[in-house]
């Protein structure tokens, strides 16, 4: 009996000593027992370690290559005291984990991850909850931030939000497939280059995607929802935005799906801007001598604005398609002018090359105006009224934005209740007919082309507008009501109809 209590004895030491040594570290509230941050401590160099679920009431430093895993999410609560998690060493993948509770004083610049100088940093599929900052890359070089979700601060402000993902001088890292909601800007990224984004959803922010003094930069596939402004590009270049969503952009006076500011060779291709305020503001782009931005393939649907431009933005833009934009194209300043291009370059086939600028010679002037034609070819056009005689797929005479209703819009807000509607058609088409009522052109495509570039069709179903559409039944429901009480009977049984309709009968109505 005594060697079998031994034996039984000593399998329970050994069990304990397995548990305690094995790199599966059992989740617990840090107060209670072994802390997140001893057990890190402890770990040795490319060790792996596995926190099954738990709640840690406490911040924790990794300053050494581990890989830290979380099973069926464990929280690591900051406790509003400061930065969460803090990643200062090279090789490190943390994942799986909730991270909450960063301090909230801003001149701190806190955050629920940041990682300090570490390279070659993977963060991937956790929870960032209630925070300033979400996760805060400084000075990082080849990091991956990938399948977060983050939830920043609903109940907060939007001006004293910190970033979702805040880049400060980062370099070759990726950003790809994260959902960001309720921050200020959702990726920041400021002296960063040669990253690559794609695949993020960000919404309910300030800005969806925010760049200021960052080039070489690719951003792809992205979706930026329902925020101030979708994406914000300031003082960078060399950037590809391709293929992303800029929709329903509407909040505060702003509400732009892209927005360029002093930004050299951008090529923008395959993007679709919807339900914005501005579907694309460009000033000062691009800056330059021989550089470009050229925006191409793109879709601007249902916008209030489709594009708008300052005189100073000679960009080329060609073979995209404008569809229902309340005003297709707004000159921010004087008239825009217009230039035609052999191809996609800064100057048209038979120009003469740029001569040699001695040091202190006066800038040669960029060219003037936007090219909204190249190679034959211009852009679609929902409201173009023109033919296409010889089937060539280009219309044979030039289209110019003037949209009277659009134009009386910048005067009248209140005509926006036709938008869309008869009303708005018959105001079309009387300016058409009568140039009394036309307004001057703010531009003009001399090679429409008759369908959308292929890729740049409005999808199924993108044009309906419930409010609007219920607002016009309305419109039309009173119509029909009225003629009914004209047709019914003379102006006075109108007038006591609608004096029973109001539930004013009067002192001499007839009982009904």
């Amino acid at each position: 009996m005594m060697a079998r209590a031994v034996a039984v004895l000593a399998a329970l030491c050994a069990a304990a000593l397995l548990i305690a040594g094995n790199t599966a570290a059992q989740g617990q509230d840090g107060s209670a027992g072994v802390s997140l941050q001893s057990r890190i401590d402890s770990a040795a160099e490319g060790e792996l370690l596995v926190v099954d679920g738990g709640v840690f009431h406490e911040r924790i430093t990794i300053d050494k290559p581990i890989t830290l895993i979380g099973r069926n999410f464990p929280v690591i609560d900051g406790q509003a005291l400061g930065d969460v998690v803090t990643i200062t060493a090279d090789d490190v993948t943390f994942s799986g984990f909730v991270v909450r509770g960063s301090s909230r004083k801003i001149s701190l610049e806190p955050a629920a991850i940041k990682v300090n100088r570490g390279n070659r940093v993977t963060l991937r599929g956790n929870r960032v909850e209630d925070s300033h900052f979400g996760i805060h890359l400084r000075g990082t070089d080849g990091s991956t931030v990938e399948n977060n979700t983050l939830d920043l601060a609903g109940h907060i402000p939007v001006a004293r939000r910190g970033y979702g993902i805040y880049m400060w001088r980062v370099t070759n890292s990726v950003i790809h497939g994260n959902v960001i909601k309720n921050a200020s800007d959702g990726i920041h990224l400021e002296f960063s280059e040669d990253n690559g984004i794609g695949q993020n959803d960000v919404r309910a922010s300030r800005y969806g995607l925010h760049f200021m003094y960052s080039d070489g930069n690719r951003v792809l596939e992205n979706t930026f929802l329902d925020n101030l402004a979708g994406g914000v590009f300031m003082f960078s270049h060399d950037m590809l935005v391709k293929d992303n969503e800029f929709s329903s952009n509407r909040k505060g006076a702003a509400g732009t799906g892209m927005l360029f500011k002093d930004c050299d060779n951008v090529f923008a291709e395959g993007n679709r801007l919807l339900k914005n305020k501005i579907g694309l503001s460009v000033e000062g782009t691009p800056q330059e001598i021989g550089t470009t931005a050229i925006f191409r393939e793109n879709l601007f649907a249902l916008n209030d604005t489709g594009i708008a431009l300052m005189s100073n933005a000679p960009i080329v833009f060609v073979e995209n398609a404008m569809i229902d934009n309340t005003v297709q194209v707004k000159a921010l300043g004087r008239r825009l002018a217009s230039r035609l291009l052999s191809s996609h370059s800064g100057a048209g086939e038979d120009a003469d090359p740029l001569p040699a600028v001695d040091q202190g010679a006066v800038p040669l002037a960029l060219p003037e105006g936007v090219a909204w034609t190249s190679n034959g070819r211009g852009n679609y056009w929902s409201d173009y009224g023109g033919y296409d005689a010889d089937g060539d797929g280009v219309g044979d005479r030039p289209y110019l934005s003037r949209a009277p209703l659009g134009g009386r819009l910048e005067q009248n807000d209140d005509l926006r209740l036709f938008q869309f509607t008869l009303a708005q058609e018959a105001i079309d088409v009387a300016a058409t007919m009568f140039p009394i009522y036309r307004y001057d052109a703010v531009m003009e495509d001399v090679a429409p082309l008759m369908e959308p570039p292929e890729g740049a069709a409005l999808p199924g179903g993108a044009g309906l507008n419930a409010q609007l559409l219920l607002v016009s039944l309305g419109l039309v429901g009173m119509a029909a009501w009225w003629l009914s009480m004209v047709r019914g009977g003379t102006t006075g049984d109108l007038r006591k109809r609608v004096m029973l309709v109001m539930g004013d009968r009067g002192p001499n109505a007839p009982a009904p």
